[in-house]
């Protein structure tokens, strides 16, 4: 792809090499902390540390599962197949899956920097957008949170759709338009965000490409591109527009296998729209205040909110239409924002929460341009210093570089980041809990306790009343844990770890029948429930019942390989069944995983010492 600088591409390619290392920098300045990071419970968990697919590295099966079925159902397989292989590569070291992170975001800020200049041939107003996106506080969440690896990696082939089909229309062909769609289509698998790209696509073809329409202020030394009628882009993006309907229907119908926390009305949605819809350009311009979950109000918004947004964004939005000729850019960036901002403002199931900073990773190129361009054409108007302008833009740059610092450093750990979300958002059912999880995990659990017992002014749900009941455990009172998983099995028999979990409560009060009788309900509900399955094999061996317990510990290491205690067991029950040798191998790898660890060293000891007697006897 050959750049399109025209005379002054000899002067400004060692620039935007310096630039790009600039922006390389910015995105260091402040990402690089995320190294001393660790995994959050808050996802990351689910993601990589207790996925065992994802765990297992690169596999087969794992591949499979990445495509047909997916963490909580979700259907991202790229995303899932980037975790996969930082774990072939690096382990669960958190370190190197916040770098694969880091370096994403780092090739898609530099990226888009280079196309939009291509396109545009305007070396400073691109570098700013660019700068721009690599530091602005509300791309913290992205990228700072493991498990919003979907967002840089879509991120990345949305830059090099764009690069792609800068790359076609320079010179129209078949393979040149497959290049843009198999962009299009890896970016999809990544995250369903890009659903709007054939819209923004046609977006470029206004301004700045040129291909139709009338817009004004093309550069000189951009090479004008052939003309092309409108309708005839529109049939050009249906190809393209055919795999984001594809993937948008897959990605609903995975949804719709989980239940949606709030379900409302077009009136409620589109109210809850408006609203979120203006607080995104607020924070885009005032970044304060971001927090990891925004709760929806009481009672709803108040119809003078929603009132006032709507009105804000219809007159914006006939704003960029009568502007379209003088300021293409205005009107460009506006419906970009609006474009790939739409399908995940809840219009029909809102989730728990009314917006999320991580939505804003792309459409807020969108605002960026608009501000950019406006910028650069006051600036071309009135002249200033070259050096007050400088002065600003490292200003402005900064501002943002000290604020995503700020909130980067939220992310460190789950008790940070939701202290800084009750700090922030205020009280709320998600908010209080997550802080009373987090408080748990450390161990302070008088004041978990406190915390989820706000939480019940919100919700009142299995997941809070096994927390509850897990942290009255810890406390001794066997009793008050009994009687909150009783309540939370009452609100939901299918929940299988809440069976399980009041497995280990009966069994601890020494009621090992009922035990029993709750691990197989848990393993009924979910075959491939590990702990269910290991707990009720050390139960039965215990029990003597020696074949049982070998078939439930040998399907918990089918399905956990790494689960020490598992392996232990079924090196006991194996050595009763007088397979020793095959018990002797589970034991020495469960010392691979965990050299350290006691019983499997007794339980080794006596099979080599069974062993080695064995002959002479």
């Amino acid at each position: 792809m050959q750049p399109d600088d025209g005379g002054n591409a000899g002067r400004e390619r060692p620039i935007s090499w310096w630039i790009a290392l600039g922006l390389v920098l910015l995105v260091a300045a402040v990402y690089g902390q995320t190294l001393g990071f660790g995994f959050l419970d808050y996802d990351d968990y689910f993601f990589v540390g207790g996925c065992r697919q994802v765990r297992g590295g690169l596999s087969a099966s794992g591949i499979s599962w990445a495509f047909t079925s997916g963490p909580f159902g979700e259907w991202y397989p790229l995303a899932m197949l980037s975790h996969m292989l930082d774990c072939q590569l690096f382990g669960l070291g958190p370190a190197w899956h916040h770098l694969t992170n880091v370096l994403l975001h780092a090739a898609a800020t530099v990226g888009l920097f280079w196309v939009w200049q291509r396109m545009t041939g305007a070396l400073w107003p691109s570098a700013a957008v660019a700068a721009v996106f690599a530091v602005h506080p509300q791309h913290v969440e992205s990228v700072a949170w493991i498990a919003e690896r979907r967002d840089v990696l879509s991120g990345l082939f949305f830059v090099l759709t764009l690069a792609a089909y800068l790359h076609y229309v320079r010179k129209p062909s078949v393979g040149r338009y497959c290049l843009v769609a198999l962009m299009l289509a890896l970016g999809l698998m990544a995250k369903a965000m890009l659903v709007s790209v054939p819209g923004v696509l046609l977006l470029l073809d206004y301004w700045p490409l040129g291909r139709f329409g009338d817009a004004g202020q093309r550069r000189a030394e951009v090479p004008a591109l052939p003309r092309v009628g409108f309708w005839r882009l529109v049939l050009e993006k249906l190809p393209l527009a055919a795999l984001a309907l594809a993937d948008g229907v897959i990605t609903l119908a995975t949804h719709a296998k989980n239940p949606h926390p709030i379900e409302q009305g077009w009136l409620d949605g589109l109210a809850n729209s408006a609203v979120a819809l203006v607080m995104y350009v607020f924070q885009f311009f005032c970044p304060v205040d971001l927090a990891v979950f925004y709760p929806p109000p009481a009672g709803g918004y108040p119809a003078w909110a929603v009132a006032g947004a709507a009105a804000l964004i219809v007159a914006t939005s006939a704003l960029a239409i009568v502007v379209r000729r003088r300021q293409p850019y205005f009107t460009v960036g506006w419906f970009w924002f609006v474009g790939m901002i739409a399908p995940v403002l809840g219009l029909i199931h809102m989730p728990e929460h009314t917006r999320a900073d991580r939505y804003m990773y792309l459409p807020s190129i969108g605002l960026s341009i608009a501000v950019v361009w406006g910028v650069a054409a006051a600036i071309a108007r009135w002249r200033p210093s070259r050096l007050a302008v400088a002065g600003c833009a490292a200003v402005v740059i900064g501002a943002l570089v000290s604020q995503a610092v700020q909130q980067t450093a939220t992310w460190r750990d789950d008790l940070s980041l939701w202290t800084h979300a009750l700090e922030t958002t205020g009280s709320s059912g998600e908010t209080e809990y997550s802080l009373g999880y987090a408080l748990a995990k450390a161990g302070r659990l008088d004041e978990a306790t406190e915390h989820y017992q706000h939480a019940g002014h919100f919700r009142t749900d299995e997941n809070l009343l096994d927390s509850m009941a897990a942290v009255a455990l810890r406390q001794g009172k066997a009793d008050e844990a009994a009687r909150l998983l009783r309540q939370a099995i009452a609100i939901n028999p299918a929940a299988a770890k809440v069976q399980h979990n009041y497995g280990i409560v009966l069994r601890g009060q020494g009621d090992y029948a009922g035990a029993a009788q709750q691990y197989r309900r848990a393993i009924e509900l979910d075959p491939d429930y590990v702990d269910g399955q290991r707990d009720l094999g050390i139960l039965l061996l215990h029990d003597g019942q020696v074949a049982e317990a070998k078939d439930h510990l040998t399907r918990a290491v089918e399905l956990e390989p790494d689960d020490v205690p598992a392996r232990v067991g079924l090196a006991i029950a194996l050595a009763e069944l007088g397979q020793t040798a095959e018990a002797i191998t589970h034991c020495r790898h469960a010392l691979a995983i965990s050299p350290h660890d006691k019983t499997a060293q007794t339980v080794l000891d006596k099979l080599l010492h069974h062993a080695a007697e064995g002959p002479a006897q």
